[in-house]
């Protein structure tokens, strides 16, 4: 069963890499893909995964079944979020270079040997995390755990709450510019905003939340001076010039990444998922063409095929339940009953809709709704309304709540993947860690959405 999930997965990450190129589509084929993956990959799923899997399935298919939609309609929503699966693929494929490079060596040694106070090193934690984040996405939390946690809980008192709540922000502050990010993607589609008007704002608002996050923790918390070592390995000379090598490679890939998307924007390459899609393959092959004669790229390359792949497997089943859900509520007509109420409470409030909205949105995403679920119905809703602010403000307030909602929702996938992987409750990592991080973090973005126009 898990050779069948392998090659499934695979497979509907080629197809939607070919789709750049091919002029015609086969959503026949797509839909029958998305039908092997879920078959063989429900079954594979953690127990956790499988229950909201479930409900959205149901949930959705209960909506389309009520309303009688066309089988076509079905098809369309079945496969609506495969390219999500392609993005989380090809964002993967970026470990191989990491681990033959061995990255976490680089990294341990500018956190033993730059750094004199907590605080500061929680900030280059929480920037390394932000780098990762922008190519990696999902597959940021192994990666992170295996390049912090050594060195941490050897200088850290606290070192699983520390490495937690950088993993998580870091990770939910990349959200507001990263062309890769999914919640980006869905908020451009919804809101009809270009990435460009979006990107220099959104990228403003992640610094004001990354020193809002070192601040917060310097004050109440990280404040101590962390212990020196005299004699360690990583002051010999060879150790110092590999750590800044391979720091100019991690900015190299980010960069790479970034002015490819924005080349095959400009020269309309590709379309939504297209464009990042072909420039994460591109920038990640010629990263491991780097590595190309390493002693360790078979094993590598194996490893990758047997354990690397599976990892999606749990969030590409789940993505498909979403999306069938999601194009359930798009295509029912629903939402368009809920506007006229949502129209009157607006008006009602006026100014004060950007502070209900936000509000509303984090609430019901830890109530257990998925954050990019409530992108999808809330982008839907507020862009029909007659709000007082213009559609980069309403993408940045749907991006903040979004952002906010994956770092404070003991539901949210990061949370999940970095409590487990941290051995810690998922409630610890959303709510006892980051509550009072979030509060303030989102006064300041709804303050910054509204004078931003």
């Amino acid at each position: 069963m898990k050779s069948i999930c392998r090659f499934a997965i695979i497979f509907v990450a080629l197809y939607h890499v070919l789709t750049i190129f091919m002029p015609v589509k086969v959503p026949l084929l797509l839909f029958l893909l998305t039908a092997l993956l879920f078959c063989s990959g429900i079954c594979l799923q953690e127990r956790g995964f499988r229950k909201i899997t479930l409900f959205f399935l149901l949930a959705g298919s209960g909506i389309l079944g009520y309303y009688r939609l066309a089988p076509e309609v079905w098809m369309e929503s079945f496969v609506s979020m495969t390219n999500v699966i392609s993005i989380i693929v090809v964002m993967q494929f970026f470990t191989l270079p990491i681990e033959l490079g061995g990255y976490a060596g680089s990294v341990e040694y500018w956190l033993k040997k730059s750094f004199k106070k907590e605080s500061s090193l929680y900030l280059f934690a929480m920037l390394v995390t932000h780098a990762f984040s922008s190519f990696l996405l999902f597959g940021t939390v192994p990666v992170m755990v295996s390049l912090f946690s050594k060195a941490l809980k050897n200088n850290i008192a606290d070192h699983k709450r520390f490495l937690a709540t950088a993993i998580v922000r870091g990770y939910a502050l990349v959200l507001f510019w990263a062309p890769g990010a999914i919640i980006m993607l869905l908020v451009l589609q919804v809101t009809q905003v270009s990435w460009f008007d979006l990107v220099v704002p959104g990228f403003l608002l992640s610094l004001i939340g990354l020193a809002t996050a070192y601040g917060f923790e310097h004050v109440t918390r990280l404040n101590k001076i962390i212990p020196a070592a005299a004699g360690r390995p990583e002051d010999r000379p060879e150790a110092k010039s590999l750590a800044h090598t391979q720091a100019v490679h991690i900015l190299l890939v980010v960069v790479g990444l970034l002015l490819l998307v924005a080349l095959f924007d400009a020269f309309s390459i590709g379309f939504g998922t297209g464009k990042i899609l072909l420039a994460g393959l591109i920038v990640a092959g010629l990263w491991l063409f780097y590595y190309r004669r390493h002693a360790k790229m078979g094993s590598t390359l194996e490893q990758y095929w047997r354990d690397g792949v599976m990892k999606a497997a749990d969030l590409s089943v789940f993505f498909i339940s979403m999306g069938l859900f999601a194009g359930a509520v798009d295509k029912s007509g629903i939402l368009m009953q809920i506007q006229p109420i949502l129209q009157q409470g607006v008006n009602q409030l006026g100014s004060f809709s950007i502070i209900a909205v936000p509000l509303l949105f984090i609430f019901l995403a830890m109530a257990g709704i998925h954050p990019l679920i409530l992108a999808v119905i809330f982008g839907k809703i507020l862009t029909g309304l007659s709000l007082p602010l213009p559609l980069v403000s309403i993408a940045l307030l749907l991006v903040l709540a979004s952002a906010v909602s994956f770092v404070v929702s003991p539901f949210a996938g990061m949370v999940l993947m970095t409590a487990k992987f941290l051995e810690v409750k998922p409630m610890e990592v959303a709510v006892k860690w980051n509550a009072g991080f979030c509060a303030l973090f989102l006064a300041e973005g709804i303050l910054f959405a509204y004078f931003w126009h």
